[in-house]
Order: structure tokens, then sequence, then C-alpha cells
């Protein structure tokens, strides 16, 4: 048997942190992810690279920034000279296995990894009826056979609860008839309306063209739609998406069952963690996208069904701030693979094993090319890049000339990030250190010239932005 551990990385699509009964939720019940923290270790402070699903897969399967690895929207096309960490572990000696959900921009699973299970075309973004089913039984008839002397690696890329989405794909065009007038939920039944259901108006601009404008660029006929919506559908949004996470959690227990009865129970390391959030009605948001907290903030758990990694069990670890780009090199340092030098992320074993270690004091997240937010203890800063005049298809930053509209929340006071404090005078001082702390940070970034696949999604992106600007009379800094 291999002195290194078999690890097992386990993800969901489109779950927010707080959408956990663990953590306290009492509008659902996820048993299975509630096993995994009371196994292991929880970091509360946790944060995507970047709150789309093939940019922040590339940033696990690369420990890389989106705007680094060449995937910061889904078109995105990673840099075909980055490892992915599938081919990191297969030359160092680890047998590594992909099931499922993929979606990194360009890269081919089978680059790196022995595909357990794909379906026979490329697993979409939806159907999470028909691919997790039979995600989990490949993976229970492996976790059951696998005999070999190497140590393995897999990870389970479930779908759901990323059907969410097809909810609203639905209301489209239709008119669905209410659950609750049906009889089919009790009103009692369904969660409450986000306390900050309303929005900040001064909002960034990207914020604003893809989510909100007459013609957003993405899903605007869902936006439409939803215009029409009373306080009934958000919450009725929010009891469906609740379901799809209860959905996934009876796979992932069943995973789990299927590891305790194997003969790698003690010798398997857990992770968990999901690509992104769901907006559920927060800021009136569906879906991602957005650098508001039901986007960006996801569940990240370190675990172990037996006690061979000394993680302390249900531990909650509040402290330290944590990104997508951690999980390579986490799995490197606990697999033995030599970690690549030019990465952003860092390892999470000395904070597992609560060994004192310099950590960073802020979470840096991208969004869609041009956005940025920086999370320190106290606030939260969001802004973004104007499009340039003209496009080098580099992305942009550090560039403090060119920064559009800014969102500061004091999030200790405002967790719902409903007050803008950008104009606020007393604010001015942390807003200029925060701005100045991202740059720092984009300083630190190895950022090159995007794949010419994606040249003409940045071209109509700009060009759509600097229309909005133009017909709003939108400046920098406002």
């Amino acid at each position: 048997m291999s002195d290194r551990p078999n690890i097992l990385f386990i993800n969901t699509d489109q779950h927010s942190w707080d959408a956990i009964s663990a953590y306290g939720n009492p509008w659902l019940s996820t048993p299975a992810i509630d096993r995994l923290h009371d196994h292991g270790t929880s970091f509360v402070r946790s944060y995507c690279s970047d709150p789309v699903c093939a940019p922040a897969r590339a940033s696990w399967m690369t420990g890389l920034y989106t705007s680094e690895c060449g995937v910061p929207f889904n078109g995105g096309h990673l840099h075909e000279d980055i490892p992915d960490l599938g081919q990191l572990l297969t030359a160092s000696g680890y047998n590594a296995y992909h099931c499922n959900k993929w979606h990194v921009g360009g890269r081919a699973i089978d680059a790196g990894f022995k595909v357990l299970w794909g379906g026979k075309r490329r697993v979409p973004a939806g159907g999470a009826e028909f691919y997790d089913p039979v995600a989990t039984h490949a993976a229970i008839d492996f976790l059951a056979t696998y005999d070999q002397a190497q140590p393995f690696y897999l990870q389970i890329g479930f779908v759901n609860p990323h059907d969410i989405c097809e909810v609203g794909h639905n209301l489209v065009g239709k008119t669905v008839p209410g659950a609750t007038e049906q009889g089919f939920v009790p009103e009692a039944e369904l969660p409450p309306l986000p306390e900050n259901f309303d929005y900040d108006k001064s909002e960034t601009v990207q914020q604003i063209v893809i989510r909100r404008g007459k013609d957003a660029l993405i899903h605007g006929d869902i936006y439409h739609a939803m215009q029409e919506w009373g306080e009934l559908d958000w919450r009725l949004f929010l009891w469906n998406y609740y379901r799809f996470i209860e959905k996934v959690d009876r796979e992932i227990g069943l995973v789990l069952r299927a590891l305790e009865n194997s003969p790698h129970r003690d010798n398997t390391l857990i992770l968990f963690s999901t690509d992104h959030g769901e907006s559920g009605g927060c800021h009136q948001m569906f879906q991602k996208f957005t650098l508001y907290e039901e986007s960006i903030h996801v569940p990240f758990i370190v675990s172990s069904l037996g006690d061979s990694f000394g993680i302390e069990k249900g531990r909650f670890d509040r402290d330290h701030f944590v990104s997508g780009v951690d999980l390579l090199p986490t799995v490197c340092d606990y697999a033995k693979v030599e970690i690549p030098e030019a990465i952003s992320g860092r390892s999470l074993r000395p904070l597992v094993e609560q060994r004192d270690t310099p950590w960073r004091d802020y979470a840096y997240v991208e969004s869609n090319y041009w956005g940025r937010a920086i999370i320190t203890d106290r606030f939260k800063y969001v802004t973004e890049y104007r499009p340039k005049d003209k496009e080098d298809f580099v992305p942009p930053g550090p560039d403090n000339a060119h920064l559009g509209r800014e969102q500061l929340f004091e999030t200790t006071l405002d967790p719902g990030e409903r007050t803008n404090l950008a104009s606020v005078q007393e604010f001015a001082e942390d807003l200029n250190a925060l701005r100045a702390k991202l740059h720092d940070v984009e300083r630190t970034l190895h950022r090159r010239r995007m794949h010419p696949q994606c040249e003409n999604t940045i071209t109509q992106w700009a060009s759509h932005i600097k229309a909005y600007e133009e017909s709003h009379g939108s400046s920098p800094r406002r």
C-alpha cells in the first residue's frame, strides 16, 4: 500500500456557503454534507476565484486566478502550457480520475485524468436528474473495486443544485401555475424573502449590464420574465433551490457510505467545495456572475471519515481567507507532489493542522474579465475596469486611472451589502487603502494575452458596456 493518501474531491455546482444545515440554515436538510463538516474543518471565509462555472473550475485545476489561466468567462480557453491538476498527479504516480461535470475551458478531460464517467457527450450545465445518479453509481463501483498499488485521486463534479437555473429558463414565455395556489407547497414552508432583497442602485456597470440592463448580455429573457414576480414567486424559487441541494446531498451520502464500506476509508482525504454560489433573490438577483456574497461565498471542507490526517472534527476556521485557487496546492501538499512555483494558491494543510503560518489577510475575486473584489476583516470593495480604448486582450489591471464604478460595504455592520459607502467622505481613507490593496494583489499576478477564440466575446461585451455608459452618463468612480 502507498504511503500517500487517496484523495476524494466532491464538488457541487452553484451552492452558496450558507445553504447547509450544519451551518444553521433551517430551511433545508443536508445530512451528508453535515457529516463532512462533523468529520472535518469548514472554512468560513471561503471564496470562489470567479463566480462562473468554467472560470472557477479552471482555478481549481491550475491554482491560478482566472485572468492568469485564460478562462475569465465561460467561453475562455485555458492556456495550453499550464499543467492541470490531473497532469501533475499522473506524472507523480497517482491514478487521477474524473467523474461527471468538467467544464474547464478548452482543456480535454483526458489530457490529465482517466475518465471514470463523463457521459457519451460532454456533461452540460443542466440535467442533474440524468447525470448525477449515474456519476454516483460509477463512484460507488470504483470505491468497491479499486485495488491498485498506486493511490487514487477521484474528483466527482455533481451538477446540482445548478438545475435551479432551469426554473428560470422555464419561466421564459410561459405562465407557470403557482405551487402555493395549487396546494403543492404550503406557504408556511417557503423560506422568507431575503432581508437584502433590495439592491444598491449605484452598483458597478458590469452587474447592471450583465444582469439588469434592458438588453442584458446574459439571460435577459429570464430577467424580464422575473419582473412579473411577486414575493411568493421569489420565495418559491428559493424553496426549489433548497430541494436541488437536498437532491445532491443524497448523492453525496451514497458516495460516503460506499467509502465507509470500502478498504479506503481510513486512508482517504475528502475535500468538498463548489464552484460558485446562487443569488437566490438577494439583491433581486438570480444565478451567479456578480460579486455579492451570495454569488462568491462558497463552502470549503477538508474532512476524513477516519483519523489518519490529524483533522479536528466539527471545527469552523473563522480566521483565514481561502480561495478556489488553493485547491491544487492543497491536493499536491497531501499527495507529496511538488507544488508549481508560479501559482497564486496556497496549501490549506497548515491551516487544517492548526500550525502557525503566515497567511493572506484578504480574499480576491474576479468576475467577467473586468470585475474585481477585495474582502477584508471589515470591508468589501467591489469595482471594475472600464474597457480599453484599444483592446489588447490582456486582462486589465492594475490600472488606477481606468477604474469604473465602485462599491464599498462595511460588512461587519452590513453583511447584506445594502449600503454603498464609496461616496461617503468618512470612508474615503478606507476606500483608498482598499483600492491600493487591489492593485498590490494584481501586481503579483501573471496575466497575458487571451486565446484568439476569446477576442470576439471581449469585443462584444466591451462595446455593450461602452454603449451603456454613454447612454447613462456613466463615468469613473461614481
